[in-house]
């Protein structure tokens, strides 16, 4: 998604999100980016991102990239931007800032120059920096971190004067220059976050004890339980609930489904669905609508469909399991990638049955308790 050229970043536009003002808003069929937007006839600025690293941070990477609630520090400010920014290291105690900038000079009426280190910068903030400077007829404007200059004044300047500083909503400007000020200003993020969805309709039942990354979108209607963790790029759907001590990683959890102190990593919990206390779903594996999942059993790569029951404490991989079928308690289904488990729909296996990979068991067909399947199990007549 970005291309690194010598010390300079470019960021293709389809890496980019309005993200704090902020994006996500539920809607009646998906969420939905909104986008602060300016008029035709508004200011044409070029925007510059300058990337300091700070040593006391020791990152290998550089500051700027510290993780700091699932992006890059960096991206905040690229997204507060009005235009497309260039991205570009830059050591105050080497380099000047005119030197630095200057290759980098478009043809946009106005350059804005922010730095990697402020990531509570909004755009809605920007906008109104810029049509103040508009307003002012302003060639420098001083921001407490960064710049707007007029371009076709600084291309002829060798040197910025000492003009003064204009202060515009001072928290958009906190500076990330320890892992102290970091989590001040993780803190602050995480609140702003919390706080739009509240705004939208999403119940946080105890809000200081949540996480919750700024790629996580929840629909109107939901609720989220003490001591909860999103991360990733998930999904909530409308009326949902998220309840106490839930994990849930790059995962959709659907309208209405309840995840009540399970662990998602990956997968989609489809509509009315439920996965309750100590369950782990892991990569690629869907529980389908009005399904249901019972404690602390652990399923990967598997479909569990509509309206099936799986069982207390069973283990399952490479399953697809159809609709209106039961899986008992302490199971173990031992599918594999190349030969994964078929349990057609209005199957019951009883308690503590082991299932062996590319076992197929006709529809309707029971399996006691204790049973050991290695072979496929059919209908008579059925040689299918």
């Amino acid at each position: 998604m970005e291309k690194i050229i010598n010390d300079t970043k470019t960021v293709e536009k389809e890496s980019l999100e309005d993200f704090f003002d902020l994006k996500i808003v539920a809607g009646k069929d998906k969420t939905q980016p909104k986008l602060v937007k300016r008029e035709q006839e508004d200011i044409s600025v070029d925007c510059i991102v300058l990337m300091e690293d700070f040593p006391d941070f020791k990152a290998k990477d550089g500051s700027f990239n510290i993780d700091l609630l699932g992006n890059p520090m960096y991206q905040y400010v690229v997204r507060a931007c009005p235009s497309y920014p260039n991205c570009l290291k830059y050591d105050h105690e080497k380099e000047s800032l005119l030197g630095k900038i200057k290759p980098f000079l478009a043809e946009g009426e106005y350059t804005l120059v922010l730095f990697a280190d402020t990531p509570l910068i909004t755009k809605n903030t920007i906008l109104n920096i810029l049509d103040y400077v508009k307003t002012k007829g302003l060639n420098v404007c001083k921001l407490t971190r960064g710049w707007v200059f007029k371009t076709e004044y600084i291309k002829r300047v060798d040197d910025i004067y000492s003009p003064s500083v204009y202060y515009f909503q001072e928290e958009d400007f906190m500076m990330a220059t320890s892992y102290s000020n970091l989590s001040i200003i993780s803190d602050i993020l995480k609140n702003r976050i919390i706080t739009y969805h509240m705004n939208n309709g999403v119940h946080f039942k105890a809000p200081d004890t949540v996480y919750i990354e700024a790629n996580v979108s929840i629909g109107q209607g939901s609720e989220i339980g003490e001591f909860v963790s999103l991360v990733g790029a998930t999904e909530i759907g409308e009326y949902a609930k998220v309840l106490c001590r839930s994990s849930v990683k790059n995962a959709k959890i659907l309208n209405g489904a309840i995840v009540d102190g399970a662990r998602i990593d990956g997968g989609i919990i489809m509509e009315n669905a439920k996965v309750k206390s100590g369950a782990k779903l892991l990569e690629y594996t869907a529980v389908k609508e009005c399904a249901v999942v019972l404690e602390d059993t652990i399923i990967s790569n598997a479909i569990i469909g509509e309206h099936s029951v799986v069982g207390r404490n069973t283990i399952i991989n490479y399953l697809t399991l159809e609709k209106n079928s039961v899986i008992g308690n302490n199971c173990q289904i031992n599918g594999t990638e190349q030969f994964p488990v078929l349990l057609h729909e209005s199957v019951n296996i009883g308690d503590r049955v082991k299932i062996a990979e590319k076992v197929v068991i006709d529809a309707g067909l029971s399996v006691k308790a204790d049973e050991i399947i290695q072979n496929s199990i059919k209908r008579q007549g059925n040689n299918g």
